[in-house]
């Protein structure tokens, strides 16, 4: 089953909200890194296309909504989060 942040009614508006877009063939930009956020956009552009895959991204508490990234950046940025907890290392900021 999907973490409960995944499931609060503002991811899902966030979610749908952002696939809308995308159909509309609107572009839309990685918001990794630009909070102050520790994740860091990790493609050549902050340009999300209107095929590309896209999740919503969270701040560093997990909590807060900040907007859409690239797949490639929020699963990366997730997993150095997640070798923190388990190994107690920090592998960021980059």
């Amino acid at each position: 089953m999907a973490s409960a942040k995944y499931r609060t009614p503002e991811y899902r508006a966030a979610y749908a909200a952002i696939r809308e877009a995308q159909r509309r063939g609107e572009w839309l930009t990685c918001v990794q890194g630009w909070d102050g956020s520790s994740g860091t956009c990790e493609m050549p552009t902050r340009d999300i296309g209107p095929d590309d895959a896209v999740h919503v991204a969270h701040d560093d508490s997990g909590e807060k909504i900040i907007g859409p990234a690239h797949e490639r950046c929020n699963t990366t940025d997730g997993g150095r989060r997640g070798n923190q907890v388990r190994n107690g290392v920090k592998w960021w900021p980059l």
